[in-house]
């Protein structure tokens, strides 16, 4: 199923956007579609889903290798929040590793990504089955200390979604 959904993504790539050496990242997997992350040859950040069918397809590429930088200090950095599937991120860790990720205090399952921008920047993918309010919390390593940091959902304050804090 994730090949399928791959090879239906990688046909409708430009040239410019394909996968560099590294290849494509599953971010997610749905039953009949697939989130992927991956760098392309000049290293850019690019995302995309799509259906096993090809019935849908969505890609995103920055422009510039210079939009998504490394960061001097340790930091989270969003890549990808979208709603395909599920409610997919992915998300950077510059100079520090990711330990966990909760919703309310609920383990959320982490895919760590292979790394990009010559192996600096570590990533990690999450999915929640629906449109989420609010934040999840993500538990990093910065050398020996543990700190808290917290990543954005879809589902902004409406009071109707399902929500974190």
């Amino acid at each position: 199923m994730v090949d399928a959904s791959r090879s239906a993504l990688t046909a409708k790539l430009s040239v410019k956007d394909l996968p560099g050496p590294h290849g494509m990242f599953t971010a997610a997997v749905g039953q009949s579609a697939a989130t992927f992350a991956w760098e392309t040859a000049d290293g850019r950040f690019c995302s995309g889903s799509a259906a096993t069918d090809g019935g849908f397809i969505s890609s995103l590429c920055v422009s510039d290798r210079r939009d998504t930088p490394f960061s001097d200090r340790p930091m989270l950095v969003p890549l990808l929040s979208t709603y395909t599937f599920a409610e997919v991120h992915v998300f950077g860790a510059d100079r520090e590793i990711v330990r966990a990720v909760t919703c309310n205090g609920r383990p959320l399952a982490v895919r760590r990504l292979p790394p990009v921008l010559d192996g600096r920047r570590a990533l990690y993918a999450f999915a929640l089955s629906e449109p989420t309010a609010g934040r999840v919390t993500v538990t990093v390593v910065r050398g020996r200390a543990t700190a808290t940091e917290h990543v954005e959902l879809l589902g902004g304050h409406l009071q109707h979604k399902a929500s974190c804090r």
